[in-house]
């Protein structure tokens, strides 16, 4: 590779939890309500096998009550038991719910992902900042029609910016070497071309280098 090969080379991105978490409100709030009905399933059936291990537990315990002996032992183990099947339920429902809640959050983020970069797309519009064709969606995200169909939007809306620019900038320079411009009120009417003009060309923005990844 050569220096100025290597020199644009674009740097490795590393994704950070905080790229994850675009919108903390929608994705948290979406991610809860899987996780608080998986809690309640997992409560629901492991109380029921806890119950049915005890059950079982109590009528081995009572066909061996002929030996006292035997029957404090078997109560012992089975108490033992009954602390593990517990226990692994509880761990159980902590692994459940911490998996949950991270594959809650990918999949949320293939949604809001691309959200954001609409909605990043629509501010820069309405403060008049017209950048090139927007980077597309990563692999694996949601709404790739949608966002197509608004990518396409947003090009034909900043083709038509240009398009103004050409025909303003015609009209501004056909004004001028025609001598037109001698009346203060076509003087003051080509001032107001040349603010538009300036104003159009001032909102077409340059191609963005950022990491379209970052989301």
């Amino acid at each position: 590779m050569s220096t100025s090969e290597a020199a644009g080379a674009r740097p490795v991105y590393k994704r950070k939890m905080r790229n994850y978490l675009l919108d903390v409100g929608l994705q948290l709030r979406y991610t809860l309500t899987i996780v608080v009905v998986a809690v309640f399933l997992t409560v629901g059936l492991g109380f029921k096998m806890y119950q049915a291990t005890r059950e079982i537990s109590r009528i081995i315990l009572f066909t061996g009550l002929a030996d006292p002996a035997t029957a404090n032992e078997l109560q012992k183990q089975f108490a033992n038991s009954d602390r593990i099947v517990l226990w692994g339920i509880i761990g159980f429902g902590i692994v459940l719910v911490l998996s949950i809640s991270a594959v809650g959050i990918l999949i949320t983020h293939k949604v809001v992902g691309p959200l954001y970069k609409i909605s990043s797309l629509m501010g820069r519009v309405r403060d008049n900042r017209m950048s090139p064709a927007p980077a597309g969606l990563r692999k694996g995200d949601e709404l790739q029609d949608f966002y197509t169909g608004f990518r396409e939007m947003h090009e034909a809306v900043r083709a038509r910016v240009i398009e103004d620019v050409n025909v303003v900038g015609a009209a501004v320079a056909a004004l001028e070497t025609s001598g037109a411009a001698s009346t203060p009120a076509v003087q003051r009417a080509l001032d107001e071309l040349r603010q538009l003009k300036k104003r159009k060309e001032d909102s077409l923005e340059a191609p963005n280098t950022g990491d379209p990844r970052a989301v």
